[in-house]
């Protein structure tokens, strides 16, 4: 398998082995930045389970907490197909509420000209929050490659469709520096529409154990 990504949805975590990835946002909306705050974490169960945890929060205003189990469809040399399923609760104003999410990933790995490895990650989610009525369509992409050098490139796009409400997106260019004992530290730029423009520094960190 080409160098398989960390935090991509179509690829299990080996049986005893696993990923975190904590980041912060800090988003330019009027004249306030609004910091958000994530946390990703996925544990090899078995050999086809793969249980994980996602946490995010913006300030008061919202958040959710979610945990999943990953289960693969297809799981070949370079295509990889699995299915996601999360239950937990998600915050509006200060009061939290039941959320189910389904999940289709598609992931595939890939060989450039130069001899560097890449990935591609496709996730289409489907969420339902018992705080509204209508649920919420998600599509997100990520492409990523694995130079052998210091920094490394990686560019994400995040999309959500809630029904009969407005569209939105996040587009994240970034760059992954290697840190040692199997870390990377995150720098990206989040450009961002929801209701209205926004612009914002994106700063995690990635560790595999």
């Amino acid at each position: 398998m080409l160098a398989p990504p960390a935090a991509a949805g179509a690829w299990l975590e080996p049986v005893g082995a696993g990923f975190t990835s904590a980041s912060a946002t800090f988003r330019t909306r009027q004249a306030d930045p609004e910091p958000e705050l994530s946390f990703y974490g996925a544990y090899g169960l078995t050999p086809g389970v793969t249980l994980g945890v996602d946490l995010n929060s913006n300030r008061a205003l919202s958040g959710h907490a979610v945990l999943f189990a990953r289960l693969p469809l297809h799981q070949g040399p370079t295509h990889r197909v699995a299915a996601e399923l999360g239950l937990g609760g998600h915050r509006v104003e200060g009061r939290w509420y039941m959320m189910q999410k389904a999940t289709l990933s598609y992931g595939r790995g890939f060989q450039t000209g130069a001899g560097h490895s890449g990935w591609i990650a496709v996730d289409a989610s489907y969420e339902l929050r018992n705080s509204r009525a209508q649920p919420i369509w998600k599509l997100d992409g990520t492409l990523g490659l694995n130079t052998g050098a210091a920094f490394a490139p990686m560019i994400q796009l995040e999309t959500a469709w809630p029904q009969g409400g407005q569209p939105s997106y996040t587009l994240t260019p970034s760059l992954r520096y290697q840190l040692p004992e199997r870390r990377e530290l995150l720098i990206g730029l989040a450009l961002g529409h929801e209701e209205r423009s926004s612009f914002g520094l994106k700063l995690g960190l990635w560790q595999k154990f």
